[in-house]
């Protein structure tokens, strides 16, 4: 999973970027970008194009695997977060070292949702009780059920208002 996010992720962002700078008629200056985001962008820049068709393939191959929980559930209920809200600072992009050691792990359940298309919502759910921190949930549906998590969404905001 990680692995076909990173690539597809990737890929995309060296397509927007080249698009950008094709706009502006020039090459990447330093200070165009985050250090992370110009690692990530010289590192996919290189990346094969069948690398990028496999990574494709995976993610329909994970759409299937993941849509077949639809069959018996409208909705699926995880955390947002695999982890507690980080101190600030933990994912310094102007390190990436720091990025690539903690990121994956607070991304691992909203990662499946970004590859594949099927939409998902984070939502309020209190706070941490150790630090204060808000912590959220993640509703997931199957494609095109947009619907049921705005539907579901009114509903738990009316039953419990969030505060801004």
């Amino acid at each position: 999973m990680a692995r076909t996010s990173g690539v597809l992720m990737g890929a995309d962002l060296v397509a927007r970027l080249d698009a950008r700078l094709a706009r502006l008629g020039r090459p990447l200056a330093d200070d165009d970008v985050e250090p992370f985001t110009r690692v990530l962008y010289e590192y996919y820049r290189a990346l094969p194009a069948a690398d990028v068709s496999r990574a494709l393939r995976r993610a329909q191959e994970i759409g299937w695997e993941v849509g077949a929980a639809f069959h018996e559930f409208d909705v699926l209920l995880g955390p947002t977060l695999a982890q507690p809200v980080p101190p600030l600072g933990t994912l310094d992009t102007a390190d990436p070292e720091s990025v690539y050691r903690h990121a994956p792990v607070y991304a691992a359940f909203t990662s499946v949702h970004n590859v594949t298309g099927m939409p998902a919502m984070s939502v309020p759910f209190g706070h941490d009780r150790a630090n204060g921190l808000p912590l959220g949930v993640q509703f997931a549906a199957c494609l095109g059920g947009e619907g049921v998590l705005l539907a579901l969404a009114a509903q738990l905001e009316e039953a419990a208002p969030w505060r801004s």
